[in-house]
C-alpha cells in the first residue's frame, strides 16, 4: 500500500462549505476569549515536560504555593502520568526518525512517510494535551506565561545604541546547510533542511520544511516562498500545522518550492520547561529583538540555499509572527548581499510598530505581557528608545512595488491600521495590498477558504521574475 501524508480533517472541514461558519466577527470574539485558556493548558504541559510523574515539582514549577485538594491532586497525579508516557512515546519515535531521516539507515518513501505519520500522532499528543490539562486553566493553578522581563535601564543600555545594520546583519559565513530524506506527501516531495543557527542571540540548530512539486526533478529551479508561521504554533511536531496545509501543500504542487521556517524557540526549537513560542513572551522587548533578528538572519541563510538550487525568484512572506519578521527582511535587506536579498516580499497580518503592539494589542493584553512590562516599569516613551530596532523605518530595502501585503482591516491584534500606514509611508501601490474586513483570525480563515490568497502570493512571485 502507498503511503501518502494526508491534509487533517480540521482544515477539511475549515476549507468546506462548513467553514464559512468560522468566518465571521462572532467566532473571531469566541476565539479571542479562549486564547487564555488555551495558553494556560500549554503552559500546564511545559510544567509537566519537566516535573515528569511528580505532583510536587509540577505545582512548584507552575508557583503554586497554596494547598490543593486530594481530588484535584489526582486528577494532577493520573495527567502527568498520561503526558510521561505521550512525551516517552514521541520522544521514543523521534530518535527512530531521526534515524532513518538524518541518518544512514535506509527506509523505502513508504516506511519512511510511515514513520512520519507516527511521528507527528505521537507529538499530537505530547505538545497539545488539551483534554490532559484541561483542568488547570479551570482551577487557576495557571499563570500562561511565565515572565521574566528586563528592567528598562538595563535593557537600553544594552539595546538602544545598536544600529539596525548591526542587529538584522546576515552572517559573513554562510553556515552549511543539511537535508533529510523525503517523505510522500499529497501530491507534495516533503521534506526538512537544517543548519546551526548563526545568530548571536541563540544557540540552537534552525530547522524549515520544504515542498516541492511530487512530479518535479530534485534539482529543478523553482520559484521559491520563505513563510513564516504565526506565534505557538508547533509546526511539524503536531499533525495539523495551518501554514503547511494553506501555504505549503497549496502552492507547491503548482510548480513552487515552499519553505515553512520553524521559528527559535517553537515546535523541533522549544526550550524544555516552556511550550512553543513561550520565551517570546516571557522576556519582552528583549526577547522580540533577538526573534525578529534571528529568524531575519536564518532567512537570509535560506534565500541563499534556494538561490543555489536555481531558484528565479525567491520571495519571503508570513502570518501574524512570520509577518513581521517578514516586515523586517524588507525593511532592512538593503544592506544585505544580493544572492540573500529577497525579490518581493509579502507580509501578512503584520506589526509594524512593536511599540504599539507590546502595549495596544488586545492579544498581548490577553497573555498578559502589556501588564507584565508596566510592572517591571516599561512605558511607551521608554520602549521607544528602542524604535530603531522594533519599527519599520522609513523607507523600505526593497523596492516598494515589491512588496505585496496582506492585512485585516478591522485586525486589532496586530494593530493593522499602523502597518497600512507604514505601507503608505514606503510608497507600496494600492494594488499590491489584499485587505479583508475582517480580524486577525479572519485573515487566516480567509487565506485557508479561498484561492484569492494563493492566487495573489503566485501573481506576487510571478513580478519577482
Amino acid at each position: 500500500m502507498t503511503e501518502q501524508l494526508s491534509t487533517p480533517l480540521t482544515h477539511q472541514v475549515i476549507a468546506s462549505p462548513l467553514g464559512v461558519l468560522f468566518q465571521s466577527r462572532l467566532f473571531e470574539r469566541v476565539k479571542i476569549a479562549t486564547v487564555d485558556r488555551e495558553f494556560g493548558v500549554l503552559r500546564a504541559r511545559a510544567a509537566a515536560d519537566v516535573a515528569g510523574t511528580d505532583v510536587d515539582r509540577f505545582l512548584e514549577e507552575l508557583g503554586v504555593t497554596n494547598p490543593i485538594d486530594d481530588s484535584l491532586t489526582s486528577k494532577i497525579a493520573r495527567a502527568l502520568e498520561k503526558h510521561d508516557d505521550a512525551k516517552s512515546r514521541y520522544e521514543s519515535v523521534t530518535a527512530e526518525w531521526d534515524d532513518v531521516f538524518w541518518g544512514d539507515r535506509q527506509r523505502s518513501i513508504d516506511e519512511r512517510t510511515r514513520l512520519e505519520k507516527e511521528r507527528r500522532a505521537a507529538g499530537a499528543a505530547w505538545v497539545s494535551p488539551q483534554k490532559t490539562f484541561k483542568f488547570a486553566s479551570k482551577n487557576d493553578l495557571v499563570d500562561i506565561v511565565d515572565f521574566d522581563v528586563p528592567d528598562p535601564e538595563t535593557t537600553i543600555a544594552e539595546w538602544g545604541s545598536l544600529t539596525p545594520a548591526e542587529v538584522y546583519a546576515p552572517p559573513e559565513e554562510v553556515p552549511e546547510i543539511a537535508q533529510s530524506a523525503t517523505m510522500r506527501g499529497p501530491d507534495t516531495r516533503e521534506y526538512l533542511v537544517r543548519f546551526p543557527s548563526p545568530s548571536p542571540y541563540v544557540d540552537d540548530t534552525a530547522y524549515a520544511r520544504v515542498y516541492e512539486p511530487s512530479d518535479a526533478p530534485p534539482d529543478a529551479p523553482l520559484p521559491t516562498l520563505v513563510y513564516g508561521t504565526g506565534l505557538a504554533m508547533a509546526c511539524d511536531s503536531i499533525e495539523y500545522w495551518t501554514e503547511e496545509e494553506y501555504v505549503g501543500r497549496e502552492l507547491a504542487p503548482s510548480g513552487y518550492r515552499v519553505v515553512l521556517p520553524i521559528p527559535p524557540w517553537h515546535g523541533r526549537r522549544e526550550i524544555p520547561g516552556w511550550y512553543t513560542g513561550e520565551p517570546y513572551l516571557a522576556r519582552m522587548p528583549v526577547s522580540a529583538i533577538e526573534l525578529y533578528a534571528t529568524q531575519a538572519i536564518e532567512t537570509a541563510v535560506v534565500i541563499d540555499w534556494a538561490r543555489s538550487r536555481g531558484a528565479p525568484t525567491v520571495g519571503v512572506g508570513g502570518l501574524s509572527l512570520g509577518g513581521i519578521v517578514a516586515m523586517f527582511v524588507a525593511a532592512h535587506a538593503g544592506t544585505w548581499p544580493e544572492h540573500m536579498r529577497p525579490d518581493v516580499a509579502i507580509p501578512v497580518a503584520a506589526s509594524a510598530d512593536i511599540g504599539e503592539l507590546l502595549f495596544e494589542s488586545s492579544l498581548t493584553e490577553i497573555l498578559g505581557v502589556s501588564g507584565a512590562l508596566r510592572d517591571e516599569g516599561w512605558t511607551p516613551a521608554l520602549l521607544s528608545e528602542l524604535d530603531p530596532l522594533l519599527n519599520a523605518p522609513e523607507t523600505p530595502g526593497i523596492p516598494a512595488d515589491r512588496i505585496f501585503a496582506v492585512g485585516g482591516l478591522v485586525d486589532e491584534m496586530t494593530q493593522y491600521s499602523t502597518t497600512s500606514d507604514t505601507l503608505d509611508r514606503w510608497g507600496v501601490p494600492e494594488s499590491n495590498r489584499l485587505e479583508w474586513d475582517c480580524g486577525h483570525f479572519g485573515v487566516t480563515l480567509r487565506a485557508m477558504r479561498t484561492d484569492e490568497f494563493q492566487e495573489f502570493v503566485k501573481g506576487a512571485l510571478e513580478t519577482g521574475q
